[in-house]
């Protein structure tokens, strides 16, 4: 039988994937996230809109209209993100990414006519988050089909920084699909034919502590959405139209600097100590570092502090996204659409709630009352840290290995737990 080697270096064909990946994510994401700065404008009285043409517009959405809209994307995201976990774990996931891409392509397409009335702005923004729910869960359908465990672990944190600002150039590519057919044949050969599926372990992945642990880790950012950022630096501290955006939008990019680099960091890491060291220690690490600054920025009154603790906290954050990208494929990469399905599900519904939460605490758009909102996104982090540092986890688990029929007619292991016990001390990263 072929062994693959699942440390070999990422071939070109691959490569150009994850390129794609990344382009896909980072376009949804802007696409998704310009709104929030628009929404600032809107909110103001017609006659003092400074946008180009907005004098054509009698829009002026209240507090609780712009948290709305905020939070109606995940409305079409929580549905979606389920049935793109299962259709990416049963079809070709490659073509459930593509058409979660050309989809809200043309849904956002429509966005500059319909928000001139708040029904249709809400409805645009649900059939935005319709499509672009499948995108995250076929990613890592994607990765599983066409890359082993140990190399989709390597790669994913980088593919999600695609969604979390960072500018780049993309073009067009025709990557070489005989190369990536021959990969995924051998890829098969090793871990077992991805279409000779099983039915899947439901109970098991529910009431899997690590499954939760690495669920949690994804979730907490939601508790204070990036598309949050514009409207607080503005009620907050009065920053003028201008400078909000460059100051919610900093943040963001340093957080999709840093997430590779926190990964390698985090590769290097696992070439040290085990795998499950590593990963609870740099995310307990990191989630306590986004706490502590949030505290900080909670208690200033001056916008400069304020922009650097936050700026602080979403670095810190690149850490715990990179943490987070890579433990399914640690614990489960059998079934890692499946649970970055259930995952984004979960993180919609949060994502949903929050935005509602905090127009509800804000209501007279005082820095006190924003202050509350931070203080509550610094709780949420830190008991992150405490409940993924206790559950944790980044073994395979037992539930999770497939046990193919050997050419003998036995039964022998397989996945990354193939020929021996503990895969602990595995490096994601063979130099």
């Amino acid at each position: 039988m072929t062994e693959v080697n699942s440390m070999e270096t990422i071939t070109t064909s691959s490569e150009l994937l994850c390129v794609l990946l990344f382009t896909g994510i980072l376009l949804q994401y802007a696409g998704r996230s310009s709104i929030s700065v628009v929404l600032v404008e809107l909110q103001k009285p017609p006659g003092n809109n400074t946008l180009t043409n907005a004098s054509k517009s009698q829009v002026q959405y209240s507090q609780f209209q712009a948290g709305v809209i905020l939070s109606s994307v995940y409305i079409g995201m929580l549905p979606s993100s389920l049935i793109g976990g299962y259709l990416a774990y049963r079809f070709s996931a490659i073509r459930v990414f593509l058409a979660s891409i050309g989809i809200s392509s043309i849904v956002h397409g429509g966005g500059a006519v319909m928000f001139d009335d708040f029904e249709t702005a809400v409805t645009q923004r649900i059939l935005a988050g319709m499509a672009e729910g499948l995108s995250e869960p076929a990613t890592f359908g994607v990765l599983n089909q066409y890359l082993s465990p140990e190399q989709s672990a390597r790669v994913s944190p980088f593919i999600f920084a695609g969604g979390l600002g960072i500018t780049c150039a993309a073009v067009s590519v025709v990557f070489a699909v005989a190369g990536m057919a021959k990969k995924r044949d051998a890829l098969d050969r090793n871990k077992g034919d991805i279409k000779e599926m099983k039915s899947i372990p439901v109970f098991r992945i529910f009431t899997s502590t690590a499954v939760w642990a690495s669920i949690l880790l994804q979730a907490a950012p939601y508790f204070w959405d990036p598309s949050i950022l514009p409207l607080y630096f503005s009620q907050s501290f009065g920053t003028k139209t201008e400078l909000v955006g460059v100051l919610a939008g900093i943040p963001i990019l340093i957080f999709g600097a840093l997430e590779p680099l926190f990964a390698l960091v985090e590769n290097t890491l696992c070439k040290h100590v085990s795998t499950t060291a590593a990963r609870k220690s740099m995310a307990v690490i990191a989630c306590l570092c986004v706490s502590g600054c949030l505290f900080m920025a909670a208690f200033t009154s001056n916008p400069v502090v304020a922009a650097c603790f936050i700026a602080a906290a979403y670095g810190s954050h690149a850490a715990r996204a990179a943490v987070g990208d890579a433990n399914i494929f640690d614990i489960a990469p059998r079934y890692a659409s499946v649970i970055s399905g259930i995952c984004r599900a979960i993180c919609r519904v949060v994502g949903l709630t929050f935005p509602l939460l905090v127009t509800a605490i804000t209501k007279n758009k005082s820095s006190q009352e924003w202050s509350r909102v931070v203080l509550i996104k610094a709780c949420v982090l830190a008991a992150t840290a405490l409940f993924f540092g206790a559950f944790g986890s980044g073994e395979e688990q037992p539930w999770a290995v497939e046990v193919p029929q050997g050419q003998n007619g036995g039964m022998q292991p397989s996945g990354r737990n193939a020929g021996k016990v503990d895969d602990e001390n595995r490096p994601l990263v063979n130099k």
